[in-house]
C-alpha cells in the first residue's frame, strides 16, 4: 500500500476559494465554519489523490469512477439533502 498523500494548506485554501466562488455563482453557500469546511475540502483532495477524482468525503467511495459518479462533488444527493436538512450530508 502506498503512503497517504496529505494535501498542503495552500492546496486546501486554493480549492476552498474556488469552491466558495463556484457555490456563490450557482446560488449556494458553503458552511460558514471555515475550519470545518476546509476539513471537507481536505477530504476532497485526499480522495482526488487516492482515486483520481473528488469523491464526496461524506460518502463511501468504491474507488471506481464509473461506480462513484453519483458522489463526485457536487454529488447527486446535494439538493435532496439541502431540501431535507438545509445542508448537504
Amino acid at each position: 500500500m502506498s503512503p497517504e498523500i496529505t494535501p498542503g494548506q495552500a492546496d486546501i485554501d486554493r480549492l476552498f476559494g474556488q469552491l466558495t466562488k463556484d457555490a456563490k455563482s450557482a446560488g449556494y453557500f458553503l458552511n460558514p465554519d471555515a475550519d470545518f469546511t476546509k476539513s471537507l475540502v481536505k477530504g476532497l483532495l485526499l480522495n482526488e489523490a487516492r482515486y483520481g477524482y473528488q469523491a464526496c468525503p461524506c460518502r463511501l467511495a468504491e474507488g471506481v469512477k464509473n461506480e462513484d459518479l453519483d458522489i463526485i462533488c457536487p454529488c447527486d444527493y446535494r439538493d435532496a439533502d439541502l431540501g431535507a436538512f438545509d445542508t448537504c450530508y
